[in-house]
C-alpha cells in the first residue's frame, strides 16, 4: 500500500510527476513533427470508468527505475485503485476540499514554503498546483480506506507469536559452540628449544595418563599454571573463535575425547569436547521481530482479500 503521500519529500513528489509529463510532452512532439496522429485507445474499463493507454502510459513513466515495471502488472494496480476510489465514494469517505487544503498546507509548512514559492517550484518541474492536489487527494483517500477495512481489526496476541517461535526455531538458531577443558603448560616468554622439549614431555606425559583413564580434573590441578581454579574450564565457544590449532584439533574429537599435546604460542594445551550445542536467540529477544512478520502478513491477506471482494462486485474488462 501506498504510504501517505504528504510525507514524502517535495522534490521526490515533483520528480515523479515530472517523468509523467515528460513523456506526454514527447509524446506530442513526436505527433507534430510527423503530421500524424496517434489515437489514445482504452486500455481497461472499471464499470463506469476507463483507463486508457496514455493513463497507463504515465504510471510507466512514475514508477520507471523501480523493480515493478510490469505493463500487466501496472495496468491490474490501476484497476485496483480505481475499485478503491469508487468504494470510497459509495462509503462517504472522499477526502473533503477542506482536508485536502489542510494536507497542501501541512507539506508547505514542512517544506518552509508560503503558496507563492510552493506552486513556483511545481511549476518550476512542470506540475501544475492541480495535477498535485489530484495525486495527493488519490493517496489520501486509499490510505483512508486501507486503514479502515486492511489495518483496522489486525491483532497478533503472544499466544501466536510463541507458536510461531517454536514452529520455525531453526530459523533462531545461532553458530554452534563447544565447550572445552584443558590441562594447560605454559611456556615463558622467548622459550629456548630445549625448554620447548622439556615441556613438550610433561605435556606428554600427562596426555598418557588421561588416556590411561586417569582423572582429567586431578591432572588439571596437578599440571596447569593457569585456569586452575575454573578447573580448566573454558566455557562455551564458537569453534571460530578458537585459536586455529585448537580448533583444528577439537573438531575431530566427540564429546569426553581428549586431543593433545596441542602447541599454540603460549604453551602446550590437553583438550577434552565436554559440550557442543546450538544455541538459539531467545523469545524475548525475537517477539517483537516475529509480532510485526506476523503483522505484516495479515495485513497483506486481508488487503487481498477486500481487493477479491471488490473485484467480485465489479465489471472489469482488462483489453491489455
Amino acid at each position: 500500500m501506498a504510504a501517505y503521500f504528504g510525507e514524502l519529500k517535495l522534490k521526490k513528489i515533483i520528480l515523479a510527476s515530472t517523468a509523467s509529463l515528460a513523456l506526454l510532452f514527447s509524446i506530442s512532439l513526436q505527433n507534430t513533427a510527423s503530421g500524424s496522429v496517434i489515437l489514445d485507445r482504452v486500455v481497461a474499463v472499471v464499470n463506469n470508468e476507463i483507463i486508457t493507454l496514455s493513463d497507463l502510459q504515465r504510471e510507466e513513466a512514475l514508477r520507471k527505475g523501480s523493480a515493478k515495471t510490469d505493463e500487466r502488472q501496472l495496468l491490474e494496480d490501476m484497476i485496483d485503485r480505481k475499485l478503491q476510489m469508487a468504494a470510497a465514494k459509495r462509503a462517504g469517505m472522499d477526502v473533503t476540499d477542506k482536508e485536502l487544503a489542510d494536507a497542501v498546507a501541512d507539506i508547505m509548512k514542512r517544506n518552509s514554503m508560503d503558496s507563492k514559492q510552493f506552486e513556483e517550484a511545481l511549476a518550476k518541474e512542470g506540475i501544475t498546483f492541480e495535477q498535485y492536489k489530484s495525486e495527493l487527494r488519490e493517496q489520501m483517500t486509499l490510505s483512508r480506506m486501507f486503514s479502515k477495512y486492511v489495518r483496522s481489526g489486525i491483532t497478533v496476541d503472544d499466544a501466536e507469536v510463541r507458536a510461531y517461535y517454536e514452529r520455525n526455531r531453526s530459523s533462531y538458531m545461532l553458530p554452534e559452540e563447544i565447550r572445552l577443558r584443558q590441562i594447560y603448560f605454559s611456556l615463558p616468554e622467548a622459550a629456548t628449544p630445549a625448554q620447548i622439549d622439556d615441556m613438550k614431555s610433561k605435556a606428554q606425559a600427562a596426555y598418557e595418563r588421561v588416556v590411561k583413564g586417569e582423572d582429567f580434573l586431578s591432572l588439571v590441578h596437578e599440571n596447569s599454571q593457569v585456569a586452575a581454579s575454573q578447573d580448566g574450564d573454558l566455557g562455551f565457544m564458537e569453534r571460530q573463535n578458537l585459536q586455529p590449532e585448537i580448533e583444528e584439533a577439537a573438531r575431530h574429537l566427540k564429546v569426553g575425547e581428549t586431543a593433545g599435546p596441542i602447541l599454540s604460542n603460549g604453551g602446550f594445551h590437553i583438550i577434552r569436547l565436554e559440550e557442543v550445542r546450538t544455541p538459539i536467540k531467545p523469545f524475548e529477544k525475537v517477539k517483537d521481530e516475529i509480532m510485526n512478520a506476523l503483522y505484516q502478513q495479515k495485513m497483506e491477506n486481508t488487503y487481498r482479500t477486500w481487493l477479491q471482494t471488490l473485484r467480485g462486485d465489479a465489471n472489469i474488462d482488462n483489453r491489455l
